[in-house]
């Protein structure tokens, strides 16, 4: 068992929640009822005012967004701009396109590090060093360049768009480190074409996790047929997560929890490279295959290993491996997070995904 210092990552109001999904005897119900009323969210205009650190970010943001507006073929209007940059800080209708964010990022001034925390805060991905149209704005944020030069950049890029081969699962790792010791004054259309071969849209690491444990529950036994990515999204991904799709009726934290949950079309995306794969998939696969169980031994099987011990072990594992995908660490402040640590914490016999399915039920008063 690694070292037990989780907790001492955490800020003082993620260490409470942590410490409250630790009693052993905390049920669903009670679960639920602390994440509707007691859970202090880390919102959107929260880290952009840590990130930023002046008192005028909302105004510096409608002048940089108003500014890039006008790069586009079609014209926005002002007015149109700043009830946008009203509504992100009043944490509304907040983006979720990268490239918007990227804008967010260059208005304020942010360099490649604070961006790469936005991202991470925001879309829950970093800025992703295999993807040729990020390494252009990572290099611009990092020189200080404006919006304009690095948009003008990114848009020659596209001759550059491949997959690197799905073997490489460390080929965003390996063009990070040559990215970070590029000198200032180099060409960054020079540096893209002499690592061309190691440039992807999507997430090798992540489709390697996906595929490992997407496997575990499609392989049938020595004389059975592999199950169907409807069988195995029905039966597992589910979870008793409600199938429709008009959420006006459902408070923020359903929303959230909701959002991107993962259906046939999605996992078959995934599967055929067609989409990226997400962290919240990423995270439910683990919870299925019981922490990507594949019949070795675990020392977490043993009886004699405290619950506590348990979801410590569990947490440090998911920090890995989101680490290693370029995905944010777990965090107990964030809703989906914290239902997925109530569910690494051994409680009354039930399995990680026997829980995720019990809380979603509470959840949504079914």
């Amino acid at each position: 068992m690694g070292e037990n210092n989780i907790r001492s990552q955490f800020t003082e109001l993620s260490a409470r929640q942590w410490d409250y999904l630790l009693r052993e005897t905390l049920t669903p119900r009670q679960a639920v009822a602390f994440l509707k009323s007691g859970l202090p969210l880390r919102t959107f205009p929260d880290n952009l005012r840590r990130l930023y650190g002046g008192e005028d970010v909302q105004e510096r943001l409608i002048a940089g967004m108003t500014e890039y507006a006008g790069m586009d073929e079609k014209p926005v209007r002002e007015d149109s701009v700043r009830r946008k940059v009203q509504n992100w800080m009043k944490n509304k209708k907040l983006p979720s396109d990268r490239e918007e964010i990227f804008r967010i990022a260059f208005a304020l001034g942010f360099d490649e590090h604070q961006t790469d925390d936005l991202l991470l805060g925001t879309v829950e991905q970093g800025i992703h060093y295999r993807n040729p149209r990020e390494v252009v704005y990572a290099f611009s944020l990092r020189n200080h360049q404006s919006y304009q030069t690095a948009r003008a950049n990114a848009d020659l890029v596209g001759g550059y768009r491949k997959d690197a081969g799905r073997e490489q699962a460390a080929a965003t790792r390996i063009l990070r480190l040559e990215f970070e010791n590029l000198p200032p004054g180099e060409d960054i259309m020079n540096f893209l074409m002499c690592h061309s071969e190691k440039l992807g849209f999507y997430h090798n690491t992540a489709w390697q996790y996906f595929m490992k444990m997407l496997g575990l529950l499609t392989e049938g036994g020595a004389d059975e047929e592999e199950y169907s990515i409807e069988y195995v999204t029905e039966t597992y991904l589910r979870m008793n997560m409600p199938l429709e799709r008009r959420t006006a009726s459902y408070s923020d934290i359903q929303k959230i929890i909701k959002k991107y949950w993962p259906g046939v079309r999605s996992i078959k995306g995934m599967r055929n490279r067609t989409e990226d794969v997400t962290r919240k998939v990423l995270l439910l696969l683990y919870l299925i295959t019981g922490g990507i169980r594949d019949g070795k031994y675990d020392e977490l099987d043993e009886d004699y290993i405290p619950a506590g011990e348990i979801l410590e072990e569990h947490c440090r594992r998911l920090n890995w491996m989101m680490e290693e995908c370029g995905m944010r660490r777990m965090d107990p402040r964030s809703p989906f997070d914290y239902l997925v640590l109530y569910c690494l914490m051994p409680r009354d016999g039930d399995d990680m995904s026997a829980s995720m399915k019990l809380i979603i039920a509470e959840l949504f008063e079914l």
